[in-house]
C-alpha cells in the first residue's frame, strides 16, 4: 500500500471510528466499505489488471487490443454480477453468464450457459421443462477452472434424467442424495451448472429451470452488510485477475504445444465433463489460403467446430457472420466424410467456417456423448484451388441461401438471449 493511500484511508475512516480503532494497520471490512475503502480497492486494481494487459504477452494489435479491453470490461460485469448478487447459498437463483455478450474460458456457441450457488452440505429440489432443447448436461462443481478449482462432483444428461411425457423433470441435489435421486454433492460443492445444447437453430428455444433449498434455513433472504459487500467486492476482484491472467496464458499455452494448422485428437480437459472430448489447433492463415478439414463424423449426439480469439478466450461474432457449424447445419459428403472450409472468403459452400479478416485463431471441436472420437486432419491450399480439392458432388452455396442462413442464425441468438 501506499504512503499517500495510507493516509487517505486514515483520513477517511476517522470520521466514522473511535480513536481506537485508528491503530489498526488496515480497515476491517466494515470500516473499509464504510469509508469507501474497499470500492477504492476495487477500481485500482481493476486498473491494474488493464495495465497489465498492456504487457509483450497479452495480444497488441490495435483489433486486439479495443477487443481486450472490452473483454475486461464484460469480464468486470460478470464478476460483479457473480459475486455481488449470486451468492446466497439458502436462496439460490439461475444467473445467465457466456452468452454472446459475457464471455469467459471458451464458451460453446450452441449452449445456453446458467449456474448457481449451492452449498454441499444443504440438500436442493431442481426442476423445469427441457421440452423445446436437444440435449443438456447438469453438473454440481467447486469453483472455476481459472481459481484453480477444477472439482466436479457429479453430472447428469438428458438420458439419465427422470424426464416425463410432456418434458417435465425434478431431481435433488445434496450431501445425502442417492442414485436415481438427482447428484451427491462434495463438501466443497459451491455451484450447479447448467448447459443447455442447441443443435437445431431453428426450432429449439431456451428450457426452464428452477431451483430451491428443502434444508432447513431462512424463510426470506437477510439483509446485506458492509462486511459482505467489502468481502464480495474483494471476491470480485480476484475473479477478475485470475481469469484475465489464467486464460490469456492458456491461451498462449495452446497455441505453442501444437504445429500451426495441425489439429490434436480429441480429449477430457480438466475441470470439464466426462462427456466432453475436445481437439483443436491454431491456425493460420493468408487472406488467398483455405484451410480443408476432413473427419469422419463420430458417433455422437452432439459434434460442433468452432474458433476463439488469443488472449480472451472469445468466441468472435456469430449471429451475424458463420463462425460455427454443428451436426444440426453441416452437410456430410456422399463418400460419409465432412469437409468444413476455414477462410476468410466465402468458398460458396455449406460447410464454411468465416475467420473475420484474421489471419490467426484458435479452433476448439466439441465431441458430446461419443462412442468414437476420430481425429480431423486439415490442409491448406491456396483459396483460387479450392474447389478442385473438394469432391466433384460437392454443392454450391448461393449468396442468397448464405443471407437466409445468417438471417436464421441472427433469429435464432435473439430468441435464445431474448434480446
Amino acid at each position: 500500500m501506499s504512503v499517500i493511500r495510507a493516509i487517505m484511508l486514515v483520513l477517511l475512516s476517522a470520521a466514522l471510528l473511535p480513536s481506537s480503532a485508528l491503530q489498526a494497520e488496515e480497515p476491517s471490512p466494515h470500516d473499509a466499505l464504510m469509508s469507501g475503502a474497499a470500492w477504492q480497492d476495487f477500481t485500482e486494481r481493476m486498473n491494474a489488471i488493464g495495465q497489465a494487459m498492456r504487457a509483450d504477452d497479452f495480444p497488441g494489435t490495435p483489433r486486439e487490443r479495443a477487443e481486450g479491453y472490452r473483454h475486461l470490461a464484460r469480464t468486470v460485469a460478470m464478476a460483479l454480477q457473480w459475486e455481488v448478487d449470486f451468492v446466497d447459498t439458502d436462496f439460490p437463483r439461475f444467473y445467465r453468464h457466456d452468452d454472446e455478450i459475457l464471455q469467459w474460458g471458451g464458451p460453446n456457441v450452441d449452449n445456453l450457459y446458467l449456474r448457481a450457488r449451492i452449498a454441499g452440505d444443504k440438500t436442493y429440489r431442481l426442476s423445469g421443462n427441457v421440452s423445446t432443447i436437444s440435449d443438456l448436461i447438469i453438473s454440481t462443481r467447486n469453483g472455476d477452472m481459472h481459481q484453480g478449482k477444477t472439482g466436479v462432483a457429479g453430472d447428469l444428461d438428458r438420458e439419465q434424467l427422470p424426464i416425463d411425457a410432456d418434458g417435465n423433470f425434478e431431481i435433488l441435489l445434496g450431501p445425502d442424495v442417492e442414485p436415481g435421486q438427482g447428484i451427491r454433492t462434495a463438501p466443497d460443492t459451491d455451484q450447479v451448472g447448467i448447459r443447455q445444447y442447441f443443435v437445431d437453430w431453428d426450432t429449439e428455444l431456451p428450457a426452464q429451470f428452477h431451483i430451491e433449498r428443502i434444508s432447513p434455513g431462512p424463510a426470506v433472504p437477510p439483509p446485506i452488510t458492509p462486511e459482505q459487500m467489502a468481502d464480495r467486492l474483494d471476491r470480485a476482484a480476484r475473479w477478475v485477475e485470475s481469469s484475465i491472467t489464467y486464460w490469456n496464458s492458456w491461451m498462449a499455452g495452446f497455441a505453442g504445444k501444437q504445429p500451426a494448422n495441425q489439429p490434436f485428437p480429441p480429449r477430457n480437459v480438466p475441470g470439464g465433463s466426462a462427456d466432453i472430448f475436445y481437439g483443436g489447433m491454431r491456425w493460420v492463415l493468408a487472406s488467398d489460403e483455405a484451410l480443408v478439414l476432413e473427419f469422419e463424423p463420430p458417433d455422437a449426439r452432439y459434434w460442433s467446430f468452432q474458433w476463439y480469439t488469443f488472449g480472451w478466450f472469445e468466441l468472435p461474432e456469430y449471429a451475424h457472420r458463420q463462425t460455427t457449424l454443428n451436426n444440426g447445419q453441416a452437410n456430410v459428403d456422399a463418400d460419409g466424410k465432412v469437409r468444413i472450409v476455414l477462410s476468410n472468403q466465402d468458398p460458396g459452400i455449406q460447410n464454411w467456417i468465416d475467420t473475420d479478416g484474421r489471419e490467426t485463431g484458435s479452433l476448439t471441436y466439441r465431441y458430446i456423448w461419443a462412442n468414437n472420437a476420430p481425429a480431423p486432419t486439415a490442409r491448406v491450399v491456396p483459396f483460387s484451388k479450392l474447389r478442385s480439392t473438394l469432391p466433384a458432388g460437392t454443392p454450391a452455396f448461393s449468396a442468397e441461401e448464405r443471407t437466409q442462413q445468417i438471417d436464421a442464425r441472427r433469429r435464432h441468438v435473439e430468441r435464445r438471449f431474448r434480446r
